[in-house]
């Protein structure tokens, strides 16, 4: 490896919930383009004229999903050598294009977001299925109660799908077994579907699953949804639908239609393309729907537990290491900038 640059520096445009001292204590400049603890509020993605100006002369940037670092960013920062981001997924980078321009990119596949995720679909499945969506205090208030209609399921004796058998959806059927659901699971790796998931491909698994639930990367710019109109129609009559990986893996509104045709029996989401979505977003409005504000891993452990993972990744780079979570090794043997 290379020896750092001679300034050490980098633009934060996320916050990071952790003093950045850490980095300042090893002579790394700081700048901060947002406040360093989170606010629970929702922000548009910053554009990439107002990032490119902000992150001039900075050798590195540090963030979670709150811009696009796309390859005219990557261009128009000549500086830029490393990307630290905060949490697993990393869709918002052009890997293609920083591994082209030599530059090193990192995440934080943290253990510690592994048990509220699994734990939050977990959640959600439960809600779904014990009718949660529809029995609820206002119900009672207007003078509901038991309805014929509105019988509660179990999960025992129910298939479970999991698309996507990384460490979260792993967490996910471990947790699973003992509830006594048949698991069903899909991976691009085959090797990673554990023994007791019975490894199927998608499409047979969107026609048995009782729920499906995803746990898998965000789609990359310019691809379709994974689950488009033609998959969830596919989906098993009264299917239920569980996603707490990535708003665009799912067409929205497709599935808002097919819940208010009554094709698929409910959903639960915690997160939307875009984020936050529009107040007006059908599927905020279709019937049989639970929703959350992506905050599976909104968790104080979790958060800190990232941004140190974040910096201990960027000061591996900056001081010419390889750094253990490197999402981008074919940037290996090519010259840096």
């Amino acid at each position: 490896m290379t020896a750092g640059p001679a300034d050490p520096s980098v633009y934060v445009y996320d916050p990071v919930d952790e003093p950045v001292d850490w980095l300042l204590d090893r002579g790394v400049r700081v700048t901060l383009g947002v406040p360093v603890f989170s606010t629970g509020r929702s922000r548009p993605k910053i554009p990439a004229d107002d990032l490119v100006a902000a992150a001039q002369g900075h050798s590195a940037l540090m963030g979670a999903s709150g811009t696009l670092i796309t390859r005219r960013v990557m261009e128009q920062l000549p500086d830029l050598r490393y990307i630290s981001k905060l949490g697993i997924g990393h869709e918002v980078i052009d890997l293609a294009a920083a591994t082209e321009h030599g530059i090193m990119v990192t995440n934080t596949p943290a253990e510690a977001e592994v048990e509220p995720v699994a734990e939050h679909a977990i959640a959600l499945m439960l809600a779904l299925v014990k009718q949660l969506h529809w029995y609820s205090a206002g119900y009672i208030a207007a003078g509901g109660w038991r309805s014929a209609d509105r019988m509660a399921g179990t999960l025992a004796g129910s298939t479970v799908g999991i698309v996507g058998l990384g460490h979260i959806g792993r967490a996910v059927a471990a947790r699973l077994v003992p509830w006594g659901a048949r698991l069903i699971g899909t991976d691009i790796d085959a090797a990673a579907v554990p023994g007791h998931v019975e490894h199927v491909d998608l499409p047979a698994l969107l026609r048995a699953a009782d729920i499906v639930t995803l746990h898998l990367p965000g789609r990359a710019a310019g691809e379709g949804p994974l689950l488009d109109g033609e998959r969830l129609q596919s989906l098993k009559p009264g299917a239920l639908l569980v996603n707490t990986a990535r708003g665009n893996l799912v067409d929205q509104a497709a599935l808002a239609r097919l819940l208010t045709e009554g094709r698929i029996a409910g959903a639960a989401v915690d997160v939307y393309s875009p984020e936050p979505p529009p107040p007006d977003d059908p599927l905020l409005s279709a019937p049989n729907v639970i929703a959350t504000p992506h905050m599976a891993a909104w968790n104080a452990r979790l958060r800190k537990e990232m941004a140190m993972m974040a910096f201990r990744n960027l000061w591996t780079m900056l001081s010419g290491e390889l750094p253990r979570d490197l999402v981008n090794p074919g940037v290996l043997g090519r010259a840096s900038r």
